[in-house]
């Protein structure tokens, strides 16, 4: 939940921030990202500023000013339109979404570039049969320790992945986990329920039950099929 106490003592901060960053050799743009700067802060958060540079090189940075830690990343224009193609999902919102801080046209370019990715939303990209092969081995993995005291753990591994795989076969952006239960409500509420039931379950029978409902959610099965990966020289 956004926390005003936070998002005051995170404001409070940005103009020392902004002035480390920009006294960094090689910055010309810089963009404030994040929960912050979008007004949701909370207790947890950070700054977070993307930084444009000159020369090639890229870099990230950890800062502390006032008390209040700071990200910084630093990327020549080339390597953030690589990030954009990838698609680098956490990279395109930011862009998208970001607050100029120091502007410059190559930023300009890019926030524009990153709202039409947004706007449009990433290709799907369906399993491979190796990948329906791993999915199904964690949720047999979890399976097998539901008598144990690690399941609701192999439960969790398990159910981390395939919400990432979910991501990517319905071509939707990815958000962070915390953001994954609200996101799911609105995208495929049956999904939100399983995941939901499978980490809060007072139960193994029933935390594997919902595990294996959320799998079904990805995969058509949950036998495995054959598969082999791309030789590699």
């Amino acid at each position: 939940m956004p926390d005003a106490a936070a998002q005051t003592r995170l404001e409070a901060a940005l103009p020392a921030a902004l002035a480390r960053v920009v006294a960094t050799p090689g910055v010309y743009a810089v963009l404030w990202c994040g929960s912050a700067a979008r007004s949701e802060a909370d207790e947890h958060s950070d700054l977070d500023f993307h930084a444009l540079v000159t020369g090639s090189h890229r870099w990230r940075s950890s800062l502390v000013v006032e008390g209040v830690p700071v990200e910084v990343f630093h990327n020549p224009p080339r390597k953030v339109r690589a990030m954009f193609a990838e698609p680098d999902h956490a990279s395109v919102a930011m862009f998208a979404q970001g607050r100029v801080l120091m502007d410059h046209p190559d930023l300009a370019d890019l926030g524009e570039e990153a709202r039409a990715l947004l706007a449009a939303g990433p290709k799907s990209r369906p399993l491979t049969p190796f990948q329906q092969h791993i999915l199904v081995d964690e949720v047999v993995e979890a399976r097998s320790t539901q008598a144990g005291p690690l399941h609701a753990f192999h439960v969790a591994n398990a159910a981390d992945r395939l919400v990432r795989a979910l991501y990517a076969t319905r071509g939707w952006w990815e958000v962070k986990p915390r953001s994954w239960l609200a996101d799911l409500t609105g995208k495929d509420p049956s999904a939100a329920h399983h995941l939901h039931a499978a980490l809060n379950a007072p139960t193994p029978t029933e935390r594997q039950a919902a595990l294996e409902a959320l799998a079904l959610c990805v995969l058509e099965s949950l036998t495995y099929g054959e598969s082999a990966t791309e030789p590699v020289p």
